[in-house]
């Protein structure tokens, strides 16, 4: 289950904006934009969260980012599609938990070289280690609300979201007050 965010912690950046001073491009859809926009940590650290506001309704926002290649309509589309997919994945994963594997596999030899009737050895060690994470799961899909990218350029951020009543339905109108 997603933890809640304390509706404070919406309200924690400086009242000048200039933490927003890290982005640029900025595109948010309201009422999407009063929570990111007045915590920017919101909008730097990707995953998964929720807002639980004081009517007890819920503000379920999901940012993903990705690195740029280059400026081309064809890196920002493929961008859009990769953010899209991570930010639902850290919706399911939030729900329902991430499958870890973590391997390890250890190859230890000895070489022994003779040289002028004298004898050497030496031991050698590797040891490889593979860790994968799994998502897997069935979320109901989420419009994006919001696109930005980092002052220089060189990081795409995107950003899910939904207003859901008090049982957690969605709500319509995407109304918060």
């Amino acid at each position: 289950m997603i933890q809640p965010i304390m509706l404070f912690l919406a309200f924690l950046a400086t009242a000048d904006g200039s933490e927003t001073k890290k982005f640029s491009d900025i595109e948010i859809e309201k009422p999407f934009d009063t929570y990111l926009l007045a915590n920017p940590l919101l909008m730097e650290v990707t995953g998964a969260k929720l807002i639980q506001l004081p009517n007890g309704n819920q503000v379920v926002i999901a940012v993903a980012s990705t690195v740029l290649k280059d400026k081309s309509a064809q890196d920002r589309l493929r961008a859009e599609k990769v953010c899209r997919i991570k930010a639902l994945a850290t919706v399911v994963a939030e729900k329902q938990g991430i499958q870890v594997a973590h391997v390890e596999q250890l190859k230890e030899q000895t070489v022994i070289v003779l040289e002028k009737g004298k004898e050497t050895a030496k031991s050698v060690s590797e040891l490889l280690q593979i860790t994968k994470t799994k998502v897997e799961g069935i979320t109901k899909d989420m419009p994006v609300v919001g696109q930005w990218k980092s002052m220089d350029g060189d990081v795409f951020y995107l950003a899910i979201g939904i207003m859901l009543d008090k049982a957690g339905e969605p709500i319509q109108d995407k109304k918060t007050k």
